[in-house]
């Protein structure tokens, strides 16, 4: 769950003679009755780990779903939460991620000792019910048992808990048929993983995290970043040569920057780097500049652009994000990014070459060398005119 440090626990217990998971004031989240594969609360617990393909250990997790489908999983260490974060802050940032998976309802889980899952959880809860998230479902597993934060009677929760085996694993979802893909401007159809959140690092196939990471966001936000990507473009016009995009590049760059310490997340900042792409010197100078090191802040941000701008400025941050993936060896997502680069712009010359890459097993070790080695002939390069593609002559080095 990516949230920041929580604050203490109140201290307050319960009745059941431990850090009671309802005991503060919260206000009481919005209560929709879960699918039958979600009802059982074993069953759910048992398949988190499946889920985020790590241990689930003195950590909080947020399933995300819409009509009980998986939408994402947000996933956080209470070690990282505690020291990045802190409690009053988790929840919003946990309830912001979900909302952005244009999740319908969330059901949480914290395992790990009552003092330090609960204010966390808390902080969901009560963030939740602000938002009109509803919540199916809240748990806290500590050992063998677990408890339910939603629950008031002794039959519902006893003071003892409810017994669990914290090793069983399960699924709730069978991944979905493959489907042949189409590069005719429609989206293929993709795989999705967790979430676009840097808390889950699984790099294993994940069809919810795959497609959390690729699915365009849907509502106001969208709108906003459409509206002001239609006003860049017209001043973008009228911007060319050779200052405008060095300029352009300064100002991606800051905004990379920027993503180290914060996630960029307003519209006229997002719809900026969509349409500055267009720009293919400032594509290519972002482009050779990820590294395997930075690979993590690129995959965030360049997600995060791609499912927010309108379809025609995907192409760019989509190959961008495929960069990233392949670097960071998540290769599922880096295959999933170029076809969806495809799908906006069939024939784009960056994604064409990332296919290529990625279907003969070139290294991503020696591509980050080769791009190193190279890095200011992709920035200008004598004789390309914007609207050009810098990269549709080059070839991946050999392996």
């Amino acid at each position: 769950m990516p949230c920041d440090q929580h604050g203490h626990d109140d201290g307050a217990s319960s009745r059941h003679g431990h850090a009671r998971p309802g005991a503060r004031a919260v206000p009481p989240p919005r209560f929709v009755t879960p699918p039958a594969h979600l009802a059982d609360p074993r069953a759910f617990l048992a398949a988190l780990p499946t889920m985020a393909r790590r241990s689930v250990r003195d950590s909080v997790l947020v399933l995300v779903v819409d009509r009980g489908d998986p939408r994402g999983l947000l996933h956080g260490t209470l070690d990282r939460l505690d020291h990045v974060l802190t409690a009053a802050r988790s929840g919003a940032v946990a309830v912001r991620a979900a909302l952005e998976l244009s999740g319908g309802a969330a059901l949480v889980a914290g395992f790990g000792p009552p003092e330090r899952v609960d204010p966390h959880v808390r902080s969901f809860l009560t963030e939740a019910a602000a938002a009109g998230l509803p919540v199916l479902a809240a748990y806290r597993a500590t050992g063998d048992r677990f408890w339910s934060y939603l629950c008031e009677d002794e039959d519902c929760c006893p003071a003892e808990g409810a017994s669990f085996e914290p090793q069983a694993r399960t699924t709730l979802w069978k991944p979905p048929d493959p489907v042949a893909e189409r590069r005719n401007g429609s989206a293929r159809p993709m795989e999705r993983e967790a979430v676009e959140s840097e808390a889950v690092e699984s790099e294993e196939t994940d069809p919810a995290r795959v497609r959390a990471l690729l699915e365009p966001v849907v509502g106001e936000q969208r709108a906003a970043v459409a509206e002001s990507a239609a006003l860049l473009e017209e001043r973008f016009r009228a911007e060319r040569g050779r200052e405008a995009s060095r300029s352009r590049i300064r100002r991606v760059r800051s905004v990379v920057r920027r993503e180290v310490s914060e996630r960029i997340r307003d519209p006229d900042t997002l719809a900026m780097l969509g349409v500055a792409l267009l720009d293919l010197r400032v594509r290519d100078a972002v482009w050779a500049r990820i590294t395997p090191e930075e690979a993590p802040l690129h995959r965030r941000l360049w997600s995060r652009v791609t499912r927010h701008v309108p379809h025609r400025h995907r192409a760019g941050p989509a190959s961008l994000l495929a960069v990233a993936a392949w670097q960071a060896g998540d290769m599922a997502l880096a295959r999933a990014a170029v076809q969806s680069a495809l799908a906006a712009r069939p024939g784009y010359a960056m994604a064409v070459l990332m296919e290529r890459a990625l279907g003969w097993g070139l290294s991503a070790e020696r591509w980050a060398r080769h791009m190193a080695e190279n890095a200011d002939r992709f920035e200008f390069e004598p004789g390309v005119e914007d609207g050009e593609e810098p990269g549709s002559g080059r070839v991946p080095p050999s392996r």
